[in-house]
C-alpha cells in the first residue's frame, strides 16, 4: 500500500494513492530485478478477488530472490526524513493499521533516493511491545478531534527519551475517514534491535 506523505497533504483520495503506488511499481520491480537480482515478481495489484485476498493481508507482492520467496508489504513516501511511518488505525477508532492486520514478511519502503528492507516481524515485536504502549491513547483522540495533521510528542522507552509525530491523514472516496499512525527514525528502531537495511537508490 502506498503511503503519502500526510504531513503535507491532509486531504487527499485513496483512489490517488492506488495510482500513485500502481506507477511507481515499474521502477520498483526494475530495483528488484536489477539490483537485487529478483527471479520473480508477483503482483496483487488487479483488485480480483484472489489479489483482494492478499490485499487484506497488506501482502503487495511475492519476491522471489536467491531461491527465497518473500511476501512483501510495498510502501512508497515522496520525501526521506529518515523516519517510519507506521499505521496505527487505518481507520480511526476501530479498524487498526498494517502492522497489526499485515502478515508480510518485509515491508519494502521505498524514498526518493534510498529504498529500506525492513523485517516485519522484529518491527511488528517492537511496536506491540514498546512503541504503542508507551503511546498515550488520548493523543490519538487529540489529534482526531482537533482535525490536525500532525503532532510532536516525546515517549519514553526502556528510559531512552524518543521524539515521534503523531500523523493523520483525512481520507476521501465516497465517504470520510481518517488513517492515523506514528513516525519513528530508522535510527531508534535499529536502537531496539528492529531489523533493517538501507540501499541507496542511483
Amino acid at each position: 500500500m502506498a503511503t503519502c506523505d500526510f504531513s503535507i497533504s491532509m486531504n487527499y483520495r485513496f483512489s490517488n494513492s492506488l495510482l500513485y503506488e500502481r506507477e511507481q511499481a515499474i521502477k520498483a520491480n526494475q530495483h528488484y530485478t536489477e539490483r537485487w537480482g529478483a527471479t520473480n515478481i508477483q503482483r496483487f495489484d488487479t483488485d480480483s478477488p484472489d489479489d483482494l485476498v492478499m490485499q487484506r493481508q497488506d501482502v503487495d507482492l511475492l519476491l522471489t530472490i536467491n531461491g527465497t520467496t518473500y511476501r512483501v508489504s510495498e510502501k512508497f513516501r515522496d520525501k526521506d526524513y529518515n523516519d517510519l511511518y507506521i499505521e496505527v488505525f487505518s481507520k480511526y477508532p476501530q479498524t487498526v493499521g498494517w502492522l497489526q492486520s499485515g502478515s508480510a514478511d518485509a515491508i519494502v519502503y521505498f524514498t526518493p533516493k534510498a529504498v529500506y528492507w525492513i523485517t516485519h516481524k522484529t518491527l511488528k515485536d517492537f511496536c506491540l511491545s514498546k512503541l504503542f504502549p508507551a503511546i498515550a491513547p488520548n493523543w490519538y483522540e487529540e489529534i482526531f478531534i482537533n482535525q490536525q495533521t500532525f503532532l510532536s510528542k516525546t515517549i519514553y522507552i526502556d528510559k531512552v527519551k524518543i521524539p515521534i509525530k503523531i500523523i493523520q491523514a483525512h481520507n476521501f472516496e465516497g465517504v470520510a475517514w481518517h488513517t492515523i499512525g506514528v513516525s519513528i527514525s530508522f535510527d531508534v528502531l535499529q536502537t531496539f534491535q528492529v531489523k533493517l537495511k538501507k540501499f541507496e537508490l542511483t
